[in-house]
This record gives C-alpha cells, sequence and structure tokens, in this order.
C-alpha cells in the first residue's frame, strides 16, 4: 500500500488499546501491534489481500500500548475499479475470546438450544471457513458469531444460509477463498425475514475498518 489510508470505529479503537482518535490508524501501526510470531503472517496477507482483491480471514495475536495480549480475528476483502485494480480494502476484526463469551453470556438458554438443536449446520459452516481459510475451530466460530451479532440473525439460520449457497455453487468457478468470503459476509442479505436496511451496533468485542488505497 503506498499513501494508504485507514478509517477505524470506536470499537475497533478499543480492542487496539487506545481512546479513539488517539491515534492515527496506519498500515505500520496494525503490524506494529500484532505479536512478533504472527508480524510476517500478517503483512503477507493483507499484501496479497490488497493486490489481488480476494477475501481473507486471518488468525493472530495482537500486544496493546499495556501489554495485554489479545487474540483477534480479522475479515477483509478488496474492492476493484474498471481497471481490475483494488483501491479499496473493507472488513472488521474481531476479539475472537471476548465475541465467543458475550454471545453465551447474553443468553445462555438461547445458545444452549442453539448448539443443540443445530451443530450439525453450525459445525458445516465452520468446516467451510476452516477449509477455505486455514484457520481453526475457535476463529471459525468467531467470524460466524460476529456476523450474526452484527446483523442480528440467528446463528443457525446464518450457518444454513451459507451453507445453501455454497451448495449452490460452482465449485469450479473462482478461487475457493474469494467465493467463500463473499458468502459469508453477505449471507444475512439472503435469510428469509431477515430485514437488511438496518445493521445492528458492532457487538462487544467487534470493530470495522475502511482502508483506502490512494497510490
Amino acid at each position: 500500500m503506498v499513501n494508504g489510508v485507514l478509517s477505524w470505529s470506536d470499537a475497533l479503537f478499543g480492542i487496539y488499546g487506545y481512546e479513539v482518535d488517539e491515534v492515527t490508524p496506519t498500515k505500520d501501526l496494525l503490524l506494529d501491534a500484532c505479536h512478533p510470531d504472527d508480524r510476517a503472517q500478517a503483512a503477507a496477507v493483507m499484501s496479497a489481500t490488497l493486490a489481488s482483491g480476494i477475501g481473507c480471514v486471518n488468525a493472530l495475536r495482537i500486544i496493546t500500548p499495556s501489554n495485554d495480549v489479545r487474540h483477534i480475528v480479522f475479515v477483509g476483502s478488496g474492492i476493484k475499479d474498471s481497471n481490475g485494480v483494488t483501491v479499496e480494502m473493507s472488513g472488521y476484526v474481531v476479539d475472537v475470546s471476548r465475541t465467543t463469551n458475550t454471545v453465551v453470556a447474553e443468553s445462555v438458554q438461547d445458545a444452549v438450544e442453539t448448539v443443540v438443536a443445530s451443530r450439525g449446520v453450525i459445525e458445516q459452516a465452520k468446516g467451510a471457513l476452516m477449509l477455505a481459510f486455514c484457520v481453526d475451530a475457535d476463529t471459525a466460530f468467531g467470524v460466524l458469531s460476529w456476523q450474526s451479532q452484527m446483523h442480528n440473525v440467528k446463528l443457525r439460520s446464518l450457518a444454513e444460509q451459507v451453507m445453501l449457497d455454497l451448495h449452490g455453487s460452482d465449485p469450479l468457478d473462482g478461487d475457493l477463498r474469494a467465493n467463500v468470503s463473499h458468502l459469508i459476509l453477505t449471507a444475512h442479505e439472503r435469510v428469509p425475514g431477515v430485514c437488511t436496511q438496518r445493521q445492528a451496533p458492532p457487538p462487544e468485542g467487534g470493530g470495522a475498518w475502511h482502508d483506502v488505497c490512494c497510490g
């Protein structure tokens, strides 16, 4: 990225351990916050997404200014112009442990019933993410959970829609990662009976970012 500009939501400042507008978000700031063992991979994934526009899901650790280690996952995709050049990259970051705790704490009974009744389809959707992005089960669940909360869609309904979309897609049509990323990020729009005109506020543990490439 050359002369890139980053725009963070208020929640994302909190995830990285800052007050809102305390710092100016940059690519270097993102990479500096990465755990040393995860920094090279994060840089490679970000560069690949900026170059190709293909969706990405990456699990890593960050270290806040107060030296707290947090496990996060970021999901992003690029937008290309008419010349096929990636001009924007947008997505969100999830504090996986906080998100998972929130899912259970907000409605224990509902969560238990959902897991029991929907274990199969949720596991299938998790498996699709794990296969496409080479992430573990906790990371895949964190992504699905955040999408569920962000768009106020039941986890089971979201997983069912993801699997319905996957079964109806051509496995040879394009890149697996790009296809799965698109389906995951837009599945809520196709869940029957769900209004997509108003988006719920970001749940605790999740924050959006928008990255405009200006060079």
